[in-house]
């Protein structure tokens, strides 16, 4: 996508001497006019550029790992407790017995449970302003994509210049959605495990499983934006919502 962004500004045309310069006018023409372009001032201010779109794609491959690893944990926890669940459920019903599963190793299966929603509140305290920043940021950069593709048009645009709209915008849109999913799942799988123990025989039911059962459909478990929002499914509907409704507004300022 960077790569169709610098071809985009310099053009099939441009002579090689004339490729920084091109691109560097055409980028950050807003810094400085073709008058004041010097090779000095263009070589760190294009190592700048660089280094500043490759962390904000960081940004979200952060997020993502970060999401993965916690919904990892909560996935193990969770064939955990379906695997204890359902020999539990076998044994009743082939057997025929009254037994219970040990109260200790139900509550101890509990504190897990609450000490990995402390690391999901941990690591959301450390990644939340990096969540809110890249958030903002996507969000902003996809509005302006659709804007300036809706005002301007691409039907006088060249190939080059359609074909590099199409990948960024696929590739914002694709790249938010990946991060805003992966971030979403650490809510689902802190939930999943309420499928196996509403379906838990009642001859093996005891306090510790009514307790857990309890502390996981009450305890909201999330990651989130600085606490500014959650991040779970609905929010990629309720974002969708916010564009185009914001791409609306833009635009009928922009006839007027």
């Amino acid at each position: 996508e960077h790569f169709m962004s610098v071809i985009s500004l310099v053009g099939l045309d441009c002579p090689p001497e004339l490729i920084l310069q091109r691109y560097t006018l055409r980028s950050h023409g807003f810094l400085f006019l073709k008058k004041d372009y010097t090779l000095w001032f263009a070589l760190p201010l294009l190592v700048v550029s660089n280094i500043a779109t490759a962390l904000w794609n960081f940004q979200d491959t952060v997020i993502i790992l970060f999401s993965m690893g916690l919904t990892s944990r909560y996935r193990r926890l969770n064939k955990y407790v379906a695997e204890i669940c359902s020999d539990d459920n076998k044994d009743d019903q082939q057997n025929s017995k009254k037994e219970t599963v040990k109260i200790y190793s139900w509550r101890k299966t509990r504190e897990v449970y609450v000490n990995q929603a402390k690391l999901v509140r941990k690591v959301d305290t450390a990644v939340g302003p990096i969540i809110l920043l890249t958030s903002f940021g996507n969000f902003y950069f996809i509005c302006l994509q659709l804007f300036l593709g809706i005002t301007q048009g691409i039907n006088g645009a060249s190939t080059l210049d359609l074909a590099y709209y199409v990948v960024s915008l696929l590739w914002l849109v694709t790249r938010f959605t990946w991060m805003i999913l992966a971030a979403a799942e650490v809510n689902v799988q802190s939930k999943a495990a309420l499928h196996d123990l509403y379906k838990y025989s009642s001859n093996c039911y005891n306090l510790e499983v009514n307790r857990l059962q309890n502390q996981l459909r009450k305890d909201y478990v999330a990651i989130s934006g600085m606490g500014f929002f959650s991040i779970n499914r609905n929010i990629i509907l309720q974002m969708a919502s916010a564009m185009l409704t914001y791409e609306l507004i833009l635009i009928q300022f922009d006839d007027k």
